[in-house]
């Protein structure tokens, strides 16, 4: 099955703290994708990874539609060594700046 690619602007940048991806996207195009993408309990899951080269603009890192459905026989990728019976805590969600973002859209489509 064919990707299903979010159109945007996804460009890794060092900072003091570490690695930085930097997302720029339509709002218009965002709120579009995110209707016609939204599972059964609300979410848009989106994954977000490195590209094989760099893009004309600078991009180093692609956004994709994750259509992984439990049940569907599809296997969910998971990390190696991850303990599933521990807690989660804020370390262990990547792109918690991503929240806001994910707050406002949800604020623009209610």
């Amino acid at each position: 099955m064919a990707k299903t690619y979010l159109k945007c602007s996804a460009k890794a940048r060092e900072t003091n703290f570490g690695q930085v991806i930097k997302l720029g996207i339509k709002v218009d195009e965002f709120i579009a994708f995110a209707r016609q993408h939204v599972n059964e309990r609300g979410y848009v899951n989106l994954e977000i990874a490195p590209r094989k080269e760099v893009g004309p603009y600078g991009d180093t890192h692609s956004v994709s539609l994750d259509d992984y459905v439990k049940g569907s026989g599809k296997t969910a990728p998971s990390p190696a060594g991850y303990d599933h019976s521990a807690p989660v805590t804020d370390s262990d969600i990547p792109f918690m700046w991503v929240l806001p973002l994910l707050l406002a859209a949800h604020t623009v489509l209610a």
